[in-house]
């Protein structure tokens, strides 16, 4: 009977730490789809985040944006879009994420949409 009590609560646990997984994992996947927004934002500042190849920061008045290749977001256009970004222009962005003011997780710049009110022909 302790066997059987046992294998139970370790096999309950193993299910959980699955279930979470797959959500985890999904929501990645349909992060695009599900959290895709057009904004405008004015940039107030930029940065690079350390050393890292293709990892920006954009800073804004409300909000701090990051703009960085992504596998799950199918973007590999950061570095295109940092010499587009400059310091005291307005943008009309896609954006890709959730912002949570006490959580680090910043959402990420997928397209550029206009700079200052003008259409780009690049996206």
């Amino acid at each position: 009977m302790m066997l059987s009590e046992r294998f139970f609560s370790l096999a309950a646990v193993a299910g959980f730490i699955i279930i979470l997984l797959v959500i985890l994992f999904g929501y990645l996947f349909f992060e695009p789809f599900l959290t895709e927004e057009t904004i405008t934002i004015k940039v107030i500042n930029k940065a690079k985040f350390g050393n890292e190849i293709g990892k920006y920061f954009v800073f804004t008045d409300d909000e701090v944006f990051l703009n960085a290749d992504d596998y799950y977001q199918s973007k590999d256009n950061a570095e295109e879009l940092n010499k587009i970004i400059f310091t005291g222009s307005s943008f009309k962005v896609k954006v890709v994420g959730l912002y949570l003011p006490w959580f680090p997780r910043f959402r990420n710049i997928t397209k550029i949409l206009e700079v200052n009110g003008i259409p780009t022909a690049r996206q």
